[in-house]
């Protein structure tokens, strides 16, 4: 279900005529990015309770279509206005301290970033004489 506004009535409606039909079928709303929340005439408390209130009609799959996008584009902005001021600060205080913090574990990206894989390959062409390799030893992510 896609709506143009986040409307838990619509929603029941929905859910309450597809059930009539198929009474076992699964739901999927879209918890569009393009809704503007802040207008939507909910409170806070309803907002927060919106996803589980979905969850109790059947709504068993729910997405922000292009929450990735939103989340990168103003952490990336606000990461570039500070970097302006503050140079390298700017990323250990905004960005590796809290990956650190919150246990994040793209704290040590090599893994994260095919370096394994790429190691892999280089050691399958050169039969295993590689001398060099982006985990070997010295590594950066050791550091962590």
């Amino acid at each position: 279900m896609e709506t143009g506004k986040p409307i838990l009535a619509q929603a029941q409606q929905f859910a309450t005529e597809v059930r009539a039909a198929v009474p076992h079928q699964m739901l999927a709303y879209n918890l569009s990015p393009s809704f503007n929340w802040d207008t939507a005439g909910m409170t806070d408390a309803q907002m927060e309770s919106f996803i589980w209130d979905l969850a109790k009609l059947g709504f068993c799959w729910q997405f922000i279509t292009l929450a990735g996008f939103h989340c990168d584009a103003l952490s990336i902005d606000l990461f570039a206005r500070s970097y302006a001021t503050k140079g390298a600060a700017a990323y250990v205080q905004m960005i590796q301290r809290q990956e650190r913090e919150h246990k994040v574990e793209t704290l040590t990206h090599q893994k994260w970033s095919g370096s394994e894989i790429v190691d892999e390959m280089g050691n399958i062409i050169s039969g295993g004489t590689s001398s060099t390799g982006i985990m070997s030893a010295g590594v950066t992510e050791k550091q962590f």
